[in-house]
């Protein structure tokens, strides 16, 4: 069984001088028996790598760097706990 998972909104916050401090990318997802995920992923500045800024990448970047930390959420390491 697998989930089709969309990007549903891309935002971004900006400081007093106009930089992209962060952005906020949602998700949804759905799969043929009905179930759901959402998430709402906050992508920072010390995800894109050392000197880079949120100019340096596309949209679609963004989204993958997003998709990325949401996994990591759900698929726990082996030596964690779930509760």
């Amino acid at each position: 069984m697998s989930m089709n998972v969309y990007r549903n909104r891309l935002s971004y916050d900006f400081d007093s001088q106009g930089n992209t401090t962060d952005a906020m990318v949602g998700f949804n997802g759905l799969n043929d028996q009905g179930e759901t995920a959402m998430a709402t992923i906050k992508v920072t500045k010390d995800m894109l790598g050392d000197g880079k800024t949120f100019d340096d990448f596309s949209n679609k970047q963004i989204t993958e760097l997003a998709k990325k930390k949401w996994m990591e959420y759900i698929q726990p390491e082996s030596n964690s706990t779930q509760q």
